[in-house]
């Protein structure tokens, strides 16, 4: 028995160098050797579970069980097995029953929250974290899994006391200091952001996550000097960092210095879900060789805005005699049908080969035209369908009020959406000036704000009629058309209408996106828009200077409109 049980652990040695191929032979000689013995099934469980072939494992861990039935561990094994094969209400059986047994059974507490959670039973996963910290308060795992529910439901302040009570019991675990970095991050916290990923990078110095949160942090506090300097260091660390140096050029083309921005932005590319199809291919990028009388391959990148704001590139790239397949999402096709330059149309993940380079549409101003302040090509000419622009002329045309388009919130998915959105009720004494009319441009979930708000008769909500077809901004390309002005945080709807000269503010962060650059009010890329910047990591005075000029504006608008109707009736 004493040999067997030193080659299950010189086996188990072997699965923990990832020697997956030696382990399961072993196993298998073993399990001739002794085919009743339940370590050996539990072993094969541990081969095939540590590959991720929890078809596979599940049946030895249930072979090994049956067994030993009063074994707990092997029998959380199987719990944990089921967990991951997505049979949550089984896997909540299986733990109780283990705790039932043992009341002191950390892991399993842990286990029964994480298929709470995937229930949608958050209050008994909260009972289940909280469980397991009262029995081990060193429990990583349960702290995180605690704090990440209350920062999802925006509870930031309970997230913050539970990683402050991690800390207090695991004083030099530089994963926690870091995700409390980063909760403080999320609240514009960011001196004591700051000081919790300063201490995180000292606990664990070899850390390249640590570094990489430390420099965001860094970055969007505004201290570009010194995130540029952890940025480097994370490089360092891990060289194929690419978020690391997708940053690095970020804070580079924010500053203007385009040539090493550019070259460092590239790196984008390796996290973009719509290029990993062409990335798949192993093609050859194009870098700037001539293209006379070749066919190239523009591919979009995520982000509707990205592709409207950036498709202004494609007629330069014309000019040098090639033939142009744009790569785009089906649902925008339409916005870009007047760019006679496009030869063809194709989808992201479409298997299409016909091409002799490709290109991601964003490398094209870094190849055409570097130097963005002075050589910024005009937006193109967005598609706009007659049948929609009839249909809201009838709806908006009903009065003589200003019309004042509002978008709120950008996309929740996207990391930067805790700068780009802000609450509607910041808008409240926006919404108090006479003599104009407030339109909703939202989709989603963030309409719900204009209940929340009880501002129903102030903002005029059309989501029901809007874009309920496959095509995206359908409606609301017509909608923008009519609107005397767009007040807009940074979404697609800016470069939208932007791109079709309707006025728009777009309010940004102190540190906003590198397109928008530093200090200045107007911007580059389109002549109708006006940027109302924070200075102090708030909103307040944004928006004490937005309704002043908001109220400004609609004043001239109406005296305007007022001295045009008296002239035509004389």
């Amino acid at each position: 028995m004493e040999l067997i049980n030193s080659e299950i652990q010189e086996t188990k040695n072997l699965i923990q160098s990832k020697k997956f191929t030696y382990a399961e032979s072993r196993a298998s000689v073993l399990l001739n050797k002794q085919p009743g013995n339940p370590k050996i099934y539990e072993l094969l469980g541990d081969i095939y579970f540590n590959q991720n072939f929890y078809k596979k494992s599940i049946w030895y861990y249930l072979d090994a069980s049956q067994r030993d039935q009063n074994n707990k561990d092997i029998l959380y094994k199987l719990g944990e097995n089921i967990y991951y094969l997505k049979y949550y209400e089984l896997t909540e059986a299986l733990m109780k029953k283990i705790i039932e047994k043992d009341p002191l059974y950390t892991q399993a507490y842990i286990t029964l929250g994480l298929a709470q959670q995937e229930m949608d039973n958050t209050e008994e996963a909260i009972m289940c974290y909280e469980d397991a910290i009262n029995i081990n308060p060193k429990e990583i795992f349960a702290y995180l899994n605690l704090a990440l529910i209350h920062k999802k439901n925006k509870n930031f302040d309970e997230a913050i006391k539970v990683y402050q009570n991690a800390i207090t019991n695991n004083p030099n675990n530089h994963f926690i200091l870091s995700n409390l970095g980063n909760l403080f991050y999320l609240q514009k916290k960011y001196d004591d952001a700051v000081l919790c990923h300063e201490r995180a990078v000292k606990i664990k110095p070899d850390s390249s996550i640590a570094h990489f949160n430390f420099a965001n942090t860094l970055f969007h506090s505004g201290n570009f000097d010194r995130a540029k300097e952890i940025y480097e260091a994370t490089l360092n660390l891990s060289p194929d960092f690419s978020r690391a140096n997708t940053n690095l050029g970020s804070i580079n083309l924010l500053t203007q210095n385009f040539n090493d921005g550019f070259d460092r932005y590239h790196s984008r590319i390796f996290n973009d879900p719509l290029l990993k199809n062409i990335l798949s291919k192993k093609k050859t990028i194009w870098r700037g060789e001539p293209l006379a009388g070749k066919r190239i391959l523009v591919c979009s990148e995520n982000g509707y805005g990205n592709i409207i704001q950036f498709s202004r590139y494609i007629p330069l790239l014309k000019q040098l005699d090639c033939e142009i397949v744009f790569s785009c999402p089906m649902e925008i096709q339409h916005l870009f049908e007047n760019i006679a330059e496009i030869d063809e149309f194709v989808l992201p993940d479409q298997n299409y080969d016909n091409f002799f380079y490709w290109v991601p549409l964003l490398d094209l101003p870094k190849i055409l035209a570097p130097n963005i302040l002075e050589q910024c090509p005009q937006p193109i000419e967005i598609k706009v369908n007659d049948n929609k622009l009839e249909e809201w002329e009838m709806l908006l045309g009903v009065d003589q009020k200003v019309k004042i388009g509002l978008c709120w919130q950008g996309d929740p998915l996207n990391p930067r959406d805790h700068l780009n959105s802000v609450n509607l009720s910041m808008f409240k004494d926006v919404l108090s000036i006479p003599n104009a009319s407030f339109i909703s441009l939202q989709k989603g979930y963030a309409r719900n704000q204009i209940l929340t708000n009880e501002f129903e008769k102030q903002i005029i909500d059309y989501d029901p009629l809007i874009d309920q077809g496959s095509n995206k901004f359908l409606d609301t390309t017509a909608i923008l058309k009519y609107l005397d002005l767009v007040i807009t945080t940074d979404t697609s709807i800016a470069h939208l209408a932007g791109s079709l000269g309707t006025q728009t503010w777009v309010l940004l962060s102190k540190v906003p996106d590198w397109r928008w650059f530093l200090n200045k009010e107007d911007s580059v890329w389109y002549d109708n828009m006006r940027l109302f910047r924070q200075t102090d990591h708030h909103w307040e005075k944004v928006f004490k200077d937005l309704k002043n000029d908001c109220e400004a504006l609609v004043n001239n608008i109406s005296e305007i409109r007022k001295e045009t109707e008296a002239t035509s009736e004389v």
